[in-house]
């Protein structure tokens, strides 16, 4: 019977030889990644040396190229996330949000859940439960889809024969149905933000720009993110030959940083501006506020990049103002506890879909299909539209019998 081949990336006994007076020779088979087996050979002054160089040579061969470590069924989860996060940073396809995302998501949920399992350890049953005792479903969802990518390299490194969480059970939960603003809502809600802003007691004047750059997310449709990022060199001013347009360049990360990219790279592109959101920079621009390097449209009182966390706290604020009106309130405080930055994005997705088409919402948003912004956006008509004189074509014709 024919002895079997040696395991891909494997020697076979190392033999030493004195070849000269101090001068050894360490060889030894070695099966190739292309499946051939070739003789590895290397030199030094004793057979221990020897043998040692051939060793680390050998350790060296057999690391595929690219790989930063070898991944086998001893790897850890732990340590294959960070090989994971390391590809997925040099392959330079991923915004700098994704990357940071991830990176939390391991730290927090994974590491410490089955951090400590080895690649050849996480068998369906035990990726299963660990997803399931999640007690978040969005979460549940994103450590699902992040464990599968870890578990695709280590099926490419050959550690597992196939990616496990692809038979693990998929977490749902019941869709939540989208919900837009009103015309009605919308202008209640600005004369509460437009209350809220300066108002404060003591102290210098609080949001004094605030329902300027509220006027900005519902005119663009923006996020937060990128409305923040809104920079002076990128506004286009109204001339005999364009109107005014915008250009959305980059975003404030949740860090207070600027980043010369916003969330996808669709999302980069040009938004000509409503008579209202023009006003609205206009009446920023002659604030004359104070800019770093940036030039931002909605600095800080120091210059810098605003933090969308803090703008998202001062618009709960906003939003809880109750304002009289002939003496009485305008509603109870949590009347727009529903609305969020994101729900302007919705407003404009939805008014947009109804009037001109869902295309230009998706255009709008920047989004690369429209079938995201029907799904996630657009809010659903409570009334079909008129199609009676489509309808009317399915009438009965006059005088017309059923024969039996």
């Amino acid at each position: 019977m024919a002895r079997p081949p040696l395991p891909l990336g494997t020697w076979g006994r190392i033999n030493r030889t004195e070849v000269a007076p101090g001068r050894w020779r360490a060889r030894a088979h070695y099966r190739d990644y292309d499946g051939k087996t070739r003789v590895v050979e290397r030199f030094g002054a004793t057979g221990a040396k020897a043998e040692r160089a051939l060793v680390e040579a050998l350790s060296q061969r057999g690391r595929p190229a690219g790989s930063v470590v070898d991944i086998t069924r001893d790897t850890r989860i732990s340590e294959l996330a960070e090989l994971w996060l390391s590809k997925r940073a040099e392959s330079g396809r991923y915004a700098a949000g994704t990357l940071e995302h991830d990176r939390e998501l391991i730290d927090s949920v994974i590491t410490p859940g089955v951090g400590a399992v080895r690649v050849g350890e996480a068998s369906v049953g035990v990726l299963d439960r660990f997803v399931r005792a999640i007690r978040s479903d969005s979460r549940a969802r994103q450590a699902r889809t992040v464990l599968s990518g870890m578990l695709t390299l280590a099926a490419q490194h050959d550690a597992i024969d196939r990616n496990p969480m692809a038979d693990t059970a998929r977490r749902s939960s019941t869709a939540k149905s989208i919900r837009a603003l009103s015309i009605d809502e919308l202008q209640q809600l600005r004369i509460r933000i437009a209350t809220w802003s300066g108002t404060n007691a003591l102290g210098p004047r609080r949001g004094v720009d605030f329902p300027d750059l509220a006027d900005c997310m519902i005119g663009s449709g923006g996020r937060i993110s990128e409305v923040l990022a809104f920079r002076w060199p990128l506004i286009q001013w109204a001339t005999d030959l364009a109107p005014a347009m915008v250009y959305i360049e980059g975003k404030i990360n949740r860090h207070g940083t600027y980043e010369p990219q916003p969330k996808t790279k669709t999302s980069q592109h040009w938004l000509i501006l409503p008579d209202f959101m023009v006003a609205a920079l206009q009446r920023q621009r002659e604030r004359d506020l104070p800019s770093d390097e940036l030039d931002l449209v909605f600095p800080t009182r120091t210059g810098g990049p605003r933090s969308p966390a803090n703008v998202r706290r001062q618009f709960r604020d906003a939003r809880r103002t109750v304002v009289t009106v002939d003496g009485a309130p305008d509603g109870p405080a949590d009347l727009f506890d529903w609305v969020s930055p994101k729900t302007f994005r919705k407003t404009v997705a939805t008014i947009l879909a109804d009037e001109v088409g869902i295309e230009a919402a998706a255009d709008q948003l920047g989004h690369t299909s429209p079938e995201t912004t029907r799904k996630h956006y657009r809010q659903r008509a409570k009334i079909a539209g008129d199609v009676r004189h489509v309808l009317d074509r399915l009438a009965p014709v006059a005088g017309g019998q059923i024969s039996g």
